[in-house]
């Protein structure tokens, strides 16, 4: 029983689809306001925080696919998905790797509850794995050992709290909202929150 419930559907694979081109376009989005950030930043020594603010937002497509799919596997190829579209859209390669990293940490948040816990405190997990992973990487990429230590922290701050904000709270309201207008009866989203107040959990 538990088998067929994991078992993805053409509707799955739909709604996957749907989530990775809207969120190659804001992905997309969020790269060049983290850019013009950067600009920004740069004449007070602040421009590697340009694209810290934006990091949360890159973390939405995977934890609402799975908020509202609740199966294995389904922040994985949604977040991989989105990644290979924004490159399409005209991102740099490297946006790949990030995204398979970005992937597999949040993908990590919800096997930690062995996928039975679908609510804030599960996104909110899977934002902090993307976190770490992510800034793991972007440390030896972006030649972030040249920074100071206090910069470092600074940094990893505000990556951990845009990812908390975007990919746990703001993903897990919107997921709610979608389930009350029935647009999602078809999925186990639609099915817990179609007759709850958004804010319940």
């Amino acid at each position: 029983m538990e088998n067929k419930r994991y078992a993805w559907q053409l509707k799955d694979i739909i709604m996957i689809g749907i989530l990775g081109v809207l969120f190659a376009l804001i992905y997309l989005g969020a790269f060049y306001i983290g850019m013009a950030l950067q600009g920004a930043l740069t004449p007070f020594g602040l421009a590697p925080f340009g694209l810290e603010f934006m990091y949360g937002v890159w973390f939405m497509a995977a934890t609402l696919a799975a908020f509202i799919m609740q199966k294995p596997g389904v922040a994985f190829v949604t977040e991989v998905l989105a990644a290979f579209l924004e490159l399409l859209m005209g991102n740099f390669p490297i946006v790949i790797t990030t995204g398979i990293i970005q992937g597999a940490g949040l993908e990590l948040g919800f096997a930690v509850f062995r996928y039975k816990k679908y609510n804030m405190l599960s996104m909110c997990v899977s934002a902090v794995f993307a976190c770490i992973l992510s800034f793991i990487w972007t440390y030896f990429t972006n030649g972030y050992a040249a920074l100071e230590v206090g910069m470092l922290v600074g940094m990893f701050a505000v990556r951990l709290g845009t990812s908390l904000l975007f990919a746990g709270v703001l993903s897990n309201l919107l997921g709610k909202g979608l389930a009350r207008t029935g647009v999602l009866k078809g999925y186990p989203v639609g099915a817990k929150y179609i007759h709850q107040d958004i804010m319940d959990d």
